[in-house]
């Protein structure tokens, strides 16, 4: 790839974009998962590397100066140093509901300019609009100028997005649950608008049972009455809304090999600690006066007791990837994890049903997920991790304030005092040791942290977005944006092309990891036996395999899976750990004998 674009660079100057599209055009081959590998389809390993930009919708206002497909298409220029093999493009609702182009603010839902809406306010006519007047294009040109494109379904607003922005003039009757505009809100009762929690109704009370196990309401000072849950109202909308948007968009690019679907970008909360509420902001994350673990006063997300939360969040995404797999399969799947795709390292223990599932990690600088190794390599050498948001932002937030992503390594530090440079090592030996797939956040100058900084002039001549053709000029040291810039030269030629092929790799071993073991306790996973998808363990200790899915204890499902593999190799070949019915041997009488004995 590097020699094209020195072969642009040589012919046409850094100006030569028609050129760069040229030399860059590829045929994209569908890929697929291999262990913890993303392979060709010779079985070659491949590393995916690019940026996020912003939302299309976002990006067609004309104050910003550089529409989605140009900012595309200098995200994949080679002769401006930029080897982008994905790009990863967030959808968001409240541009699928805007239902127009470069929506002026008074045209967005509510009036509101930016912010978030609550689930249910678009239908499916609303997202094949998004993708004819969007997605169509971008797709289009990711195949001409060899990148995969990844479409984000991009949640990330918390549920205390209100309380959040009070005080940074956001007017009163836009934002607060108990302004006197309440009552035009669609959801006045849920408090207007603003991001939803990701669980479902039917697990309010195994949620209740891990705030009880894991003692939040004592650690956090809280009363009850302060660990808000959403109502059927939401849970239920948001189930429909994903449904909605996934039927679209995996049938409309099921034929394009080069598309990757990202079910969820950002689950907020439930989590192990405080997420707040609509009028109440989430509390510290870590060191409170009691918590579980061995290290008082931690919900480290690597506690044996975190799991519960992933596993209560598998058990609700499950339908949504199933929904992808059905409309395209086949293709690489990605979803993301409770606390802002923050519990990857869970994801090997209690994988998703799809035939070339994957994941995503998000990180910033939160002091709490370092090493990054310890959180996100370790799973990356189970199961395929695409670390698909990280940066951070030198001196803080324009608008907002930032400590996740601000250097900041204590409560009371101000910003601009902060050193982003251990931060930035941290995230070099990280990707140098690790064989994750990245996207650097953002290929853009407003959304923070911004790789471009703001131009002169903007919208009524004061600062703002530079011209579609000078955004290099802007390219910001503060942020990845020049960091970036120089890092993926560096990494352009490993692993990043692609041997040609109609059909994925065939012996690609896309079955879950020898540590799923399923919802439930980790137990001892060196004891267990991989049997196809299952790892099966001795809950008993009597040396016979009797819990395929991890919960524990031997039901029915554990008798399916034993009967459904009961040719598996790792089963005939250790007739000791299956013979149920004790006569030498494993058979169909085991499987009779296991299911006798529930």
């Amino acid at each position: 790839m590097k020699a094209t674009g020195a072969s642009v660079l040589a012919v046409g100057g850094l100006g030569a974009v028609a050129g760069s599209a040229a030399g860059q055009a590829a045929d994209l081959p569908p890929l697929a998962r291999d262990g913890n590998k993303i392979v060709d389809p010779s079985g070659n390993e491949v590393i995916l590397r690019g940026v996020n930009i912003a939302d299309p919708g976002e990006q067609s206002r004309e104050w910003r100066g550089q529409t989605a497909p140009e900012t595309f298409e200098l995200a994949t220029d080679e002769s401006e140093g930029w080897y982008t093999n994905i790009v990863r493009i967030p959808v968001q609702a409240e541009f699928i509901a805007a239902g127009t182009s470069a929506p002026e603010p008074g045209q967005m839902p509510h009036g509101d300019d930016w912010g978030p809406l609550l689930p249910g306010s678009f239908d499916a006519s609303d997202v094949e609009w998004y993708c004819e007047t969007y997605l169509d294009e971008l797709v289009d040109m990711g195949a001409e100028r060899g990148a995969y494109v990844m479409i984000d379904y991009h949640r990330h607003y918390p549920v205390f997005h209100q309380e959040d922005h009070a005080g940074h003039d956001i007017p009163y009757d836009t934002w607060q649950c108990d302004s006197d505009g309440g009552e035009s809100w669609r959801n006045p009762e849920v408090c207007g608008e603003r991001g939803p929690l990701w669980h479902g109704e039917d697990q309010i009370d195994d949620i209740w049972s891990l705030i009880d196990d894991q003692n939040i309401v004592e650690a956090f000072d809280l009363d009850e009455d302060d660990i808000y849950l959403e109502p059927p109202e939401v849970s239920n909308a948001l189930d429909e809304e994903l449904h909605t948007f996934w039927e679209v968009i995996a049938d409309r690019y099921a034929g394009d090999d080069h598309v990757i679907f990202d079910v969820y970008n950002e689950p907020t909360g439930p989590y192990g600690g405080d997420w707040g509420g609509p009028e109440r902001q989430a509390g510290e994350l870590s060191f409170p006066e009691q918590a579980p673990g061995e290290a008082e006063g931690d919900y480290d997300v690597r506690l044996d007791e975190m799991k519960g939360w992933y596993d209560l969040w598998r058990d609700r995404a499950q339908p949504w990837v199933d929904t992808v797999e059905e409309n395209a399969p086949g293709h690489l799947i990605t979803i993301g994890s409770p606390r802002w795709s923050q519990y990857a390292y869970w994801a090997p223990y209690n994988e998703f049903d799809a035939t070339n599932m994957c994941y995503t990690a998000h990180v910033y600088t939160q002091q709490d997920m370092r090493p990054l190794g310890d959180y996100i390599g370790e799973p990356s050498e189970h199961v395929p991790i695409f670390f698909s948001e990280f940066g951070w932002i030198e001196g803080g937030g324009k608008e907002v304030d930032t400590p996740w992503m601000d250097c900041t390594t204590d409560p009371d530090q101000d910003p601009e005092d902060a050193d982003c440079e251990p931060f930035i090592e941290g995230y070099e030996e990280f990707l140098t040791e690790y064989d994750v797939h990245p996207q650097a956040w953002c290929f853009d100058h407003s959304w923070e942290p911004h790789m471009f900084e703001h131009g002169d002039p903007g919208p009524g001549g004061a600062s703002g977005a530079p011209d579609a053709d000078d955004w290099m000029d802007y390219l910001n040291d503060d942020t990845p944006g020049v960091w970036w810039h120089e890092w993926n030269q560096q990494m352009a030629g490993d692993r990043d092309e692609f041997a040609p092929g109609d059909e994925p790799y065939p012996d690609a071993d896309n079955g879950k990891n020898p540590l799923h073991v399923g919802p439930g306790p980790i137990g001892e996973t060196g004891d267990g036996i991989q049997v196809g998808d299952y790892n099966a363990q001795d809950t008993t200790d009597d040396g016979l395999h009797n819990d395929f899915t991890g919960d524990g204890q031997t039901s029915h499902d554990d008798v399916t899976a034993f009967f459904e593999n009961l040719e598996d190799e790792n089963v005939q070949g250790n007739p000791d750990a299956f013979d149920f019915a004790g006569d030498g041997e494993v058979s169909f009488a085991d499987v009779v004998n296991m299911l006798n004995r529930i």
